[in-house]
């Protein structure tokens, strides 16, 4: 049953982590990113990522640490806990890279 718990767990934690990366972006883009016009523009842009710092981060380097506790499927040893911390960081990557690549016309447009 924890295995479930850990699987269900799991997909819901890599699908939050693709919508708070997804949001983070079309919050940004709103407000004209990456050349925000304005002070208020770019106090905001400011304002999103110190958000993303302070809780999406933590989110995607902990909550799979947090979901074994929950349902412990791997052992509670220091090894496995950093193992952990470290998938977090990876999807968290993963999530960026597929989020904010750029594309070929989204190349061609801005003239490179």
């Amino acid at each position: 049953m924890e295995i479930i718990i850990f699987t269900i767990g799991a997909a819901i934690y890599l699908v939050a982590i693709n919508l708070l990366v997804k949001g983070h972006k079309m919050l940004n883009l709103r407000f004209g990113w990456p050349r925000p016009a304005g002070l208020t523009n770019n106090a905001i842009c400011y304002l999103i990522f110190a958000v993303f710092i302070g809780v999406v981060i933590p989110f995607a380097f902990f909550f799979p640490l947090w979901l074994n506790t929950l349902a412990p499927v791997l052992q509670p040893t220091q090894t496995n806990r950093a193992i952990l911390i470290l998938i977090g960081g990876f999807v968290l990557s993963v999530a960026m890279w597929l989020n904010y690549k750029k594309t070929k016309q989204g190349n061609f447009n801005n003239g490179l």
